[in-house]
């Protein structure tokens, strides 16, 4: 199961690097933006380890979903708030905050799956 999770991991972090590389050169870049979908899923397994939401081993659906949304966000942030002068600042603040948010309603609305 660690397995899993850290291919994930890389896989959509490898997903944001062509993103990453892309966007905005004449600006400066840090490469945390690519560490997105470690947190949305180190946060995924602190809701399932405090028991919010359904508890089945079914459940694991969950974490690719994260993961599709980190990197999708990452995306956002690349590409949109860059772009926008109000929102730069807050571009990966807002990225952060969607994955959290995706993350607890995920939980909060994902019926048990039966194993």
């Amino acid at each position: 199961m660690v397995a899993l999770f850290l291919i994930l991991i890389v896989i959509a972090g490898i997903l944001i690097l062509p993103g990453w590389y892309w966007s905005n050169k004449a600006q400066p870049r840090n490469l945390w933006i690519c560490l997105l979908p470690a947190a949305g899923l180190a946060f995924w397994l602190l809701l399932m380890w405090l028991g919010f939401g359904a508890q089945s081993l079914a459940n694991l659906v969950e974490a690719p979903i994260i993961a599709g949304v980190a990197v999708c966000a990452a995306y956002l942030r690349l590409f949109v708030f860059v772009k926008s002068p109000t929102l730069n600042p807050y571009g990966t603040f807002i990225a952060v905050a969607a994955v959290i948010l995706v993350t607890i309603a995920i939980r909060a609305f994902m019926p048990v799956l039966p194993e």
